[in-house]
C-alpha cells in the first residue's frame, strides 16, 4: 500500500465526504509542491552556527504560515491555560485527600513522605495523563489546521477542535501510554546509577524520535496508539534512516529569542532600580509567555510540513525543499 493512499484516502472517507472541511487535506499540493526522493546528503559539519541558520530559516518559513492564520496561536494558549487549570484542580484535590494521612503521621511522631503514599502516586499519574491528554488534544487540532494551510486549504480553528474531539478516545489512550512510559523512564533513571541513567536517556531519545509523527498520525490516520507509534517510527526511518543527526533545533532558536527579554529585564533593573526590576520582571515573563506560544505554534506547523514530506515526499510551497529534506540526515 502506498504512503499516499495510507495517509490520505482513509482519512478523506471519514472526514471529507460531509464537505465541512477543506477538500485538499492530505492531498498532494499539486504543481506547486516540490518533489524529492531518497535520503538527504547534506553535510552536517557546519557546527552550531550552521544548525542555527537552518533552524532560523525554518522558523521564518513556518512563521509565514502562522502570519496568514494567527488563530493557530490560540491552540497553544488554550493548551497552557487548560493544563494550568487541571493541574491546580488535581493538586488541590490531592492535597485535601492527603490531609488525613499527613495528620496521622504527625500524631504518630513520624515524618510524612508523600512519595510513599499510593494516593500521591495515583494523583501524580493522573496529573501526567490529564496533562498529556490536554497537550496532545490541542496539538492534534493545531497540526490539522496547519496542514490545511500548508496546501492552501481553509480549515478554521473550529475545524481543528472538531477533529481533535472526534479523536478524543484515541488521544486519551495515547495519553495513558505516554504517561506510563514517561513515569517508567523517569523512575528507572532516578533509581539507577550513572550508567543506568545514560542508558535510560538514550532510550528516552529513541522513544522521542519514534513518536515524532504520533500527533499527525493520530490526527489523520485511524490507528490505535501502539499502531500510531509503529507508523510514526516507520515514516521516520523510511524518510531519514535508522541513525540520524538533527539538522535543526527549535530550542536553539528559542534560546536566542529569549535574549531580548533578558536584555529588557537587565536594562529595566539598571535604569529603574527596584521599581524597574519589578516592571522588567513582569515584562520579561510576558515576553517569555508570548515566545512560548509563538514557538509552540511554529513547532506544530513544521511538524505538519515534515509529516507531509514523510508521507508524500513533497515539500509544501511555503518551505524550502533542501531545508525540509535535511531536517534530519543519516549519521555518518
Amino acid at each position: 500500500m502506498s504512503a499516499n493512499f495510507h495517509c490520505g484516502n482513509r482519512y478523506r472517507k471519514r472526514y471529507l465526504i460531509g464537505g465541512s472541511a477543506s477538500n485538499v487535506l492530505l492531498e498532494p499540493a499539486g504543481l506547486a509542491a516540490k518533489l524529492s526522493t531518497g535520503h538527504s546528503s547534506v553535510d552536517y559539519g557546519e557546527g552550531v552556527m550552521g544548525k542555527f541558520s537552518r533552524s532560523w530559516q525554518l522558523v521564518m518559513q513556518s512563521f509565514a504560515i502562522l502570519r496568514s492564520d494567527k488563530q493557530l496561536m490560540l491552540f497553544p494558549v488554550l493548551s497552557a491555560v487548560s493544563c494550568f487549570v487541571v493541574t491546580a484542580m488535581i493538586a488541590t484535590g490531592g492535597a485535601f485527600l492527603l490531609l488525613p494521612a499527613r495528620a496521622a503521621a504527625i500524631a504518630a511522631g513520624e515524618r510524612f513522605n508523600p512519595n510513599q503514599s499510593p494516593m500521591f502516586l495515583l494523583g501524580m499519574f493522573t496529573l501526567y495523563v490529564v496533562n498529556y491528554f490536554v497537550m496532545v488534544f490541542f496539538n492534534v487540532a493545531l497540526v490539522s489546521v496547519a496542514n490545511s494551510r500548508l496546501v492552501g486549504g481553509t480549515w478554521t480553528f473550529r475545524d481543528g477542535i472538531e477533529l481533535a474531539w472526534e479523536r478524543k478516545g484515541t488521544i486519551l489512550q495515547w495519553a495513558l501510554v505516554a504517561a506510563t512510559v514517561g513515569v517508567i523512564l523517569r523512575t528507572l533513571e532516578e533509581r539507577l546509577g550513572l550508567i543506568g541513567r545514560l542508558i535510560m536517556r538514550i532510550i528516552g531519545i529513541v522513544w522521542t524520535l519514534a513518536c515524532y509523527f504520533v500527533v499527525p498520525v493520530l490526527a489523520f490516520e485511524d490507528l490505535t496508539p501502539i499502531e500510531a507509534v509503529k507508523r510514526s517510527s516507520k515514516l521516520f526511518r523510511d524518510t531519514w534512516g535508522e541513525k540520524v543527526v538533527g539538522g535543526f533545533s527549535l530550542s536553539l532558536v528559542s534560546m536566542v529569542l529569549m535574549l531580548p527579554g533578558i536584555g529588557l529585564w537587565l536594562a529595566a533593573m539598571f535604569l529603574g532600580g527596584i521599581k524597574g526590576l519589578l516592571v522588567g520582571t513582569v515584562l520579561m515573563i510576558i515576553y517569555f509567555l508570548l515566545l512560548s506560544v509563538f514557538m509552540s505554534a511554529v513547532g506544530g506547523i513544521f511538524n505538519a510540513a515534515l509529516y507531509r514530506y514523510a508521507c508524500f515526499k513533497q515539500v509544501p510551497p511555503a518551505f524550502d525543499h533542501d531545508l525540509v529534506a535535511s531536517a534530519w540526515a543519516p549519521k555518518n
